[in-house]
């Protein structure tokens, strides 16, 4: 079985965007979710956003059934 069955609905519409000149200006869940992400190893530390010139884009897949409504189900580093 896939990671998402194919009865599962999901909504396509959250991107998160990271884009701090450094770690010092980033906000406290912009910090979460950062490490997050590096301790998982989504991505490491080149592509930081003050390392690599870009942001760091994370679309979130949210549930639309009745037992996750609303609710984050998984995530896409862009």
């Amino acid at each position: 079985m896939d990671e998402f069955d194919e009865s599962i609905e999901l909504m396509r519409d959250g991107i998160i965007s990271v884009d701090s000149s450094s770690w010092n200006t980033t906000t406290q869940i912009d910090r979460i979710v950062l490490n997050g992400l590096l301790g998982e190893g989504y991505i490491n530390e080149t592509m930081l956003p003050w390392n690599s010139g870009r942001p760091i884009l994370i679309k979130i897949f949210w549930g639309t059934e009745a037992h996750n409504a609303g609710q984050p189900v998984g995530f896409e580093v862009l």
